[in-house]
This record gives structure tokens, sequence and C-alpha cells, in this order.
């Protein structure tokens, strides 16, 4: 599964998904949070219970609760990241296939893309690191080969045309201390 999807202005980074058992796993943990506390509250008032505040809490809590895993199972299964480029102004969001995350919005005069390693060393694994004016960052969750992570920041730093001032004559394409990629 190629997990990078990049044109001139919409890079879109998808999770690799979990493996199936983990999956089933959290569909049915997903499915007994919404089912146990909805079908208590119907046992309950089958059985002659009367409606209490405390039982509208309790079906608020586990509502709340559902859908937290309802994020989680959807996010392993088919999440992705939509970054959208555009001259000065980059447009990010997660989305989950069935609904999408809040929009974040950046305006810069400068960009810089690094990578950040993650995970276990031998993993080879790095996450992207989105520097705006050298005060926000916006660092993706995705993990990415750190070969293929690499190319994607040349890339990005070729199409986006990042006039960066790194402030040395160094010309190198790949500095090892701090994985910052250079144009």
């Amino acid at each position: 599964m190629d997990q990078i999807a990049f044109n001139d202005t919409r890079l879109v980074l998808k999770v690799k998904r979990s493996n199936l058992f983990v999956r089933i796993l959290l569909y049915i943990i997903t499915f007994l949070s919404a089912a146990l506390p909805i079908g208590g509250f119907v046992v309950n008032f089958v059985h002659g219970g009367t409606f209490e505040f405390s039982h509208l809490i309790c079906l608020l809590l586990s509502g709340l609760i559902f859908f937290f895993i309802l994020r989680i199972s959807l996010w392993n299964t088919c999440g992705k990241e939509v970054i959208i480029m555009l001259d000065n102004k980059l447009i990010y969001t997660a989305d989950y296939n069935w609904f999408k995350d809040k929009v974040k919005e950046f305006t810069f005069n400068k960009i810089q893309y690094t990578l950040r390693q993650v995970g276990y060393e031998e993993d080879n694994k790095g996450v992207l690191v989105i520097n705006f004016d050298k005060k926000i960052t916006l660092e993706t969750v995705t993990k990415l080969d750190l070969v293929a992570l690499t190319a994607l920041i040349a890339q990005l730093n070729k199409n986006c045309n990042s006039n960066l001032n790194y402030g040395n004559t160094y010309n190198s394409f790949y500095y090892f201390d701090d994985y910052t990629f250079r144009l």
C-alpha cells in the first residue's frame, strides 16, 4: 500500500492499516460500547424501572466513549491526513472516512520541511514535521518509511519553492544531526 499521494498542491498521507485481528477487536469494542448501555437502559424500562437523570448522564458518557473508540477504529482502518498547500497558506485535515477533524489553517512567510524519527531506530520510521516561520510547528501522525519520507521532503521543497535561509553555505541535501532537509 502506497502511503503517500502527492500532486502539486495536495499531499495525502494514509495510515498503514492495523492487522485484521486488531481491527476486528476494535470494532467489537466499539459495538459493545454502544450496545451495552442502550441495552441496559431498555432492559431497565422493560422490568418497570423509572427514568432518572443519572440514566441520561450514563447514556451521554457512554456515547462519548463510543465516539472516541469509533474514531480510533476508523483511524486504524482508513485514516489519512490531507495537507493542501497554497501560496502562503497550508490547510491540514485529519480524515476518518466517515467524518473529518477540525480544519487547521496556517499562514506563513517561510516554511521548512523536516522529519522526526519515531519508534525504534531499526524500524526506520518517521513523521513529517512542518515548521512555519520558525515559530509554529505541525507534526503529522502518520508513520512513514524514512527513505520515502526523505524523497517526499525533497519533492516538497522543490515544488513549494521554499526560499529558506539556513545561515550557512553547507550545500548538503541531508544534515544528519537534526534531520533537516535543504533545498
